[in-house]
């Protein structure tokens, strides 16, 4: 690695750092801006590589240590730097597809890997408060009680009834959150480096999404837990399916896009769906339920695109 290349990481490290620290001010603009902390790694690993993202992320996390101390050093490295690397390396990596030529592994995978080491850090981290004979609910409506009163919101009962309907998902919600702020910042660093023509890797086909065989077998066991089970493991059960079902929401999406592909009407049919997709709470449950179909009988076949294919891309 040369000296440009070792100070551009450490550039990009250090304002990730930057970026996740405007948390701390409480300023609704820098709370905004500090989504983006993974940006800046996301940036350096897929245009120089891992060995480069490895750098900005040891120079980020050394500058909080020595900034911050001990908790935003750790919260960066679990939340942030952690997972921007696992994930820039594996986006990276190269094997042979079905025909014998190397490629990138599919984003199929890498969606499902991320909500199922989501669920897992959930369970790890529910079922520590279960160990000490806590109720779960309990616990997180007092956190929510507790977050409404510091900012000074009166607990009226539409207040307290908001707090009972995040209670039930709130885990799920909190989980999803950090997984669409991650792939929203990956999108946005594939989107820059690909209009500078510096990208590692070229942009994946939502069209062509594709997810692992065991992505419903996860799906389902989950699932089936919230039947045979009550109390926590109940309550554990039910959030990690909802974050094991969000890859099935790609995979609808996918459908979508590829059907749509189809026509030459594509972009104002997706325009249409979309609209409609924000204005219907209920359609992403459809969107999910339409991409277990498509993973169970293929509805796409082998090749769901027959015209765009590049607008897709």
């Amino acid at each position: 690695m040369s000296s440009r290349d070792t100070l551009s990481s450490i550039g990009a490290g250090l304002g990730s750092a930057l970026l996740f620290l405007l948390v701390l001010t409480g300023n609704p603009l820098a709370l905004l801006l500090s989504y983006f902390g993974h940006l800046p790694l996301f940036v350096i690993g897929l245009w120089r590589g891992p060995k480069s993202l490895l750098v900005a992320a040891i120079a980020a996390c050394a500058a909080l240590l020595l900034l911050g101390g001990p908790l935003p050093f750790t919260v960066f490295l679990v939340v942030i730097a952690g997972p921007a690397t696992m994930l820039t390396r594996v986006a990276l990596i190269m094997r042979a597809d079905d025909s014998g030529k190397p490629a990138f592994i599919q984003p199929g995978i890498i969606l499902a890997a991320m909500a199922l080491a989501v669920a897992v850090m959930m369970i790890v981290i529910l079922a520590t408060v279960a160990a000490d004979g806590l109720d779960i609910q309990g616990v997180i409506a007092h956190f929510l009680s507790t977050m409404y009163s510091e900012m000074g919101v009166p607990l009226t009962p539409d207040v307290q009834q908001i707090i009972v309907m995040f209670q039930t998902y709130f885990p799920a919600i909190a989980a999803l959150s950090w997984y669409l702020m991650v792939l929203v910042n990956v999108m946005i660093a594939q989107a820059i480096l690909v209009r500078a023509g510096k990208n590692l890797r070229p942009t994946p086909s939502l069209a062509s999404l594709a997810l692992p065989g065991w992505s419903l077998f996860a799906f389902a066991l989950a699932g089936a837990s919230i039947a045979f089970s009550d109390g926590n493991l109940a309550y554990i059960a039910r959030n990690v399916a909802v974050v094991l079902a969000v890859p099935f929401l790609f995979q609808g999406l996918a459908l979508v896009h590829g059907q749509a592909a189809r026509w030459p009407q594509k972009r104002m049919i997706l325009t249409v769906f979309y609209i409609v997709t924000v204005l219907s709470s209920w359609s992403f449950i459809a969107i999910c339920g339409l991409g277990i179909v498509e993973h169970l009988i293929r509805l796409r076949g082998n090749q769901p695109m027959t015209r765009s294919n590049e607008e897709d891309r």
